[in-house]
């Protein structure tokens, strides 16, 4: 039907909206707190290319919904016509889907930053305002997990390596009962709060409250000395379900 066409359109304009506003909400505050490092900035990789792609996904929203606006009051309601609406509102809801991912990864970015800062009052704000991003509260939105995601890494220097994964672990955490796998480098979280590195010289955990610096650079540690380019680990990359049971 054209009018359930027109306010699934518009629900996915304020979808998109919103995701717009919770990420640049978390860009301001990812750049203001990763000057704050006693070492020098915090690297953010990734930061701008993402919120490149939310404006393009944002406004590529806007012009669909726009465009069903005027299909719809076309007078001559064709089979065509009602076709093209669909089309163009499956699009727009798929465009919402890409800006709520961004928002998510820019999330999972911020815990990532936070994780390499001395804790306080700034970061731990931070940190609250990611999880509840990546874990909306109950009748707003519906959690979608870093399997469901995907993982998509853009680090080109050493460094910014351990912000990406600590970003990575945090969402782990919160999700639970997952893997994350580089090749033959694998992280893992079960059904409780305790975090595994595994790799072929053996394995190593740290229990719940895990502080994610240490681990996240034990881990960019071992993928270095497992001969893997970063390249080469932007492409590996694989969270999946786990089997807690034995864990």
């Amino acid at each position: 039907m054209p009018q359930e066409a027109r306010a699934r359109a518009r629900a996915a304009v304020l979808r998109a909206a919103r995701a717009w506003l919770l990420s640049k909400g978390l860009a301001v505050e990812i750049e203001d707190l990763r000057f704050e490092a006693e070492d020098g900035p915090v690297p953010a990789p990734g930061l701008t290319k993402l919120l490149d792609r939310l404006e393009k996904y944002l406004r590529d929203v806007y012009d669909l919904a726009d465009r069903v606006d005027i299909l719809f009051r076309d007078p001559d309601q064709t089979s065509d016509l009602m076709a093209r609406i669909d089309v163009e509102t499956d699009a727009a809801e798929e465009g919402a889907d890409e800006t709520d991912r961004i928002a998510r990864r820019v999330a999972q970015l911020a815990l990532g930053v936070s994780s390499a800062l001395e804790p306080n009052e700034h970061v731990e704000r931070l940190d609250r305002a990611a999880v509840a991003v990546l874990h909306p509260p109950q009748r707003t939105l519906r959690p979608v997990g870093l399997v469901n995601d995907g993982i998509e890494l853009f680090s080109r220097h050493a460094p910014e390596l351990p912000v990406e994964l600590g970003g990575v672990i945090c969402r782990m955490l919160v999700d639970r009962n997952v893997n994350v796998r580089f090749g033959g480098v694998t992280l893992r979280v079960g059904r409780g709060e305790t975090l595994h590195l595994i790799t072929a010289n053996g394995a190593r955990a740290w229990e719940s409250p895990v502080q994610v610096s240490g681990p996240a650079h034990a881990a960019a540690e071992a993928l270095r000395s497992s001969g893997m380019s970063l390249k080469q680990i932007r492409a590996s990359a694989v969270a999946e379900w786990g089997d807690s049971r034995t864990w």
